[in-house]
């Protein structure tokens, strides 16, 4: 075990109606709410901006709207929205949605007291010491962003995904309500498996402890887990208890608990997958389905012990610790995601062919910001090669 430090600050609210307790919470913060959601129509539609606004107008709280957070959250919208926030002066933000919304907020939070551009902080080229407070209430479980201090967001014109951590963005309160979540389209959901599976594989494949059970074992739960919750889910996609347990291992999945110890890694399955959605506009959970296998296979050689107890504690394929066991992990998780309909190649992803060197140097781009310097742009490549 690595030294570490581990500090979690964030409370949390789970059960099913627990969004009726949203006015209570907010209240804690001031009378002036900035609420933060996807396209307003779709979230009429499905009455999850009733169900919000209502007990935050019971208690008194004047509520403020932001609307138009699409799934890979770019910094031009976060731009108007931190140019309201900095005119209206909410006392707290709040994020209806998943990880997309919560990462514009957690972004907005930090503009609301920067004089700069936002991109500036993404990029290392400004800082600030304040922010908004965050409440979050997922509605789309995926990215553990409910209980993290990560931001993820685009920017269109460079075609750039910037990934940044500040502890000023971990959220002071979540609210998980799983009623939330039984409206969504199983393709979605699965997109969303697919993303937790991805953070739990990060630092489950990637790290360098030659001897971490307690971690491993975390992980390889986890991601059986998932799995169950989405055999469950392709049967009955109303499954009250797969939707509540697969939540709660989405906020797990990355919030840092389980790589406690693990010490420095790389994060080759990200690094990868964001060039994806900056390129294309991926789904992140899409992205993370193409890059997983590629990188997997990449380093199939050099990592056969691990792979091989992959695929026997999480598939449980028989066999001794070997190539082939190995390659039959990798092989499993495919199958798998092909049989939860999320992509596993570049025309599955309906991404073309066509921009492998431009990908290839945005990847290392990303590997540069990240501290990460052990791959060459012929091995990215390489690994893109294996998308197709």
């Amino acid at each position: 075990m690595f030294p570490f430090e581990y500090h979690l600050p964030t409370k949390v609210v789970f059960g099913e109606g627990k969004i009726s307790s949203i006015g209570e919470v907010a209240l804690t913060y001031g009378k002036k709410a900035m609420l933060v959601t996807y396209d307003e129509d779709f979230v009429r539609s499905v009455g999850m901006l009733d169900k919000a606004v209502k007990p935050l107008k019971e208690k008194g709280i004047e509520v403020i709207p932001f609307f138009g957070v699409k799934s890979n959250p770019t910094v031009e919208h976060i731009r108007k929205g931190i140019e309201i926030a900095k005119k209206e002066k909410p006392d707290v933000l709040i994020a209806l949605g998943g990880g997309s919304v919560i990462d514009t907020v957690k972004a907005m939070a930090l503009g609301a007291f920067y004089d700069g551009d936002i991109w500036d902080i993404p990029t290392g080229k400004g800082k600030v010491s304040k922010a908004l407070p965050i409440i979050t209430i997922v509605t789309i479980p995926a990215t553990s962003s409910e209980m993290n201090s990560t931001s993820v967001i685009s920017n269109d014109a460079l075609k750039r995904k910037e990934g940044f951590v500040n502890p000023l963005m971990f959220p002071k309160v979540s609210i998980l309500d799983p009623e939330l979540t039984y409206s969504i389209p199983v393709k979605q959901t699965a997109i969303s498996a697919a993303d937790v599976v991805s953070h739990l594989l990060e630092g489950y494949l990637n790290h360098n402890d030659p001897w971490a059970p307690m971690q491993d074992r975390f992980a390889q739960g986890m991601i059986k887990t998932v799995m169950d919750c989405m055999d469950r889910l392709l049967k009955d996609p109303m499954d009250k208890q797969a939707r509540a347990t697969i939540m709660w291992v989405s906020t797990f999945a990355w919030n840092g608990f389980f790589v406690c110890g693990l010490g420095p890694m790389d994060a080759p399955i990200h690094m990868v997958g964001h060039t994806f959605s900056g390129f294309y506009d991926v789904p992140h959970g899409s992205a993370m389905s193409v890059s997983i296998p590629a990188v997997m296979k990449f380093h199939l050689k050099d990592r056969i012990e691990k792979y091989s107890v992959f695929a026997k504690e999480v598939f449980g394929i028989k066999g001794d610790i070997s190539e082939a066991t190995a390659k039959a992990g990798i092989d499993a998780l495919v199958t798998w995601f092909k049989k939860i309909g999320v992509p596993t190649t570049f025309k599955e992803a309906n991404m073309p062919a066509t921009d492998l060197p431009a990908m290839a140097d945005d990847v290392l781009i990303t590997a540069k910001n990240w501290g990460i310097t052990s791959y060459t742009k012929e091995m990215v490549l390489k690994i893109l090669n294996l998308c197709l």
